[in-house]
């Protein structure tokens, strides 16, 4: 073999071998570098995930927190109209004082009377007289405020143990303040005499017909 044939052969070698190599460190960095972006999203879903589940803690830990916060709404905001109740929680907070009331009112229904068929028409009478004697509580849909009046009994016949003092009166405004269902006092008239302390306390309470 002449040395020109033999000087072609060594470049054609070399020139494979270079072409192989460069195939070689090409598709290695290629491979390196979907590993690399691999890693990368790995990494970020990783991260994303510790971000929620410590977003998930907080939020749990925050909902335990106010836990108190939603039964006392539920307290304030009754879903029903419960006069009953509303009443004979300000009796008792009036016994509780010293005092004998002469009547707690409502405002007068603007509904008729109306004859109640089923258990439905029952409902549906009792949900149009709550709204009928309540006011629509403004920016919150569905809240009505209902407005009772408290007056104390002052006759000559009320009990020695039971006559309104100022600071009787006192006490009592400050149980009605504090009351979750009657917190909102919208008038207070104090008429004193020399015997008795009269006044007449109206409140609203909040219902959800």
């Amino acid at each position: 073999m002449s040395s020109s044939r033999m000087r072609l052969v060594l470049i054609a070698t070399l020139a494979l071998v270079s072409i192989v190599f460069l195939a070689i460190v090409f598709g290695g960095l290629n491979i390196i570098g979907q590993q690399s972006k691999k890693m990368v999203n790995l990494k970020l879903e990783s991260h994303t995930a510790n971000a929620q589940l410590t977003s998930l803690a907080s939020a749990k830990k925050q909902v335990e927190q106010y836990a108190y916060f939603n039964d006392v709404a539920k307290t304030v905001v009754p879903s029903d109209k419960n006069q009953a109740q509303a009443v004979l929680d300000i009796y008792q907070m009036a016994n509780e004082s010293g005092i004998n009331l002469q009547t707690v009112t409502f405002p007068a229904s603007s509904l008729g009377s109306t004859a109640k068929k089923t258990d439905t028409d029952a409902k549906a009478v009792e949900a149009a007289t709550a709204i009928s004697q309540a006011t629509p509580v403004e920016g919150i849909k569905g809240l009505y405020s209902l407005s009772l009046t408290i007056t104390p009994q002052t006759d000559p016949e009320t009990p020695a143990d039971k006559r309104v003092t100022y600071g009787k009166f006192l006490d009592f405004l400050k149980r009605v303040e504090t009351n979750r269902r009657t917190a909102q006092i919208t008038s207070v008239n104090v008429t004193p005499t020399s015997s008795q302390f009269g006044f007449i306390i109206t409140v609203n309470i909040f219902i959800k017909p």
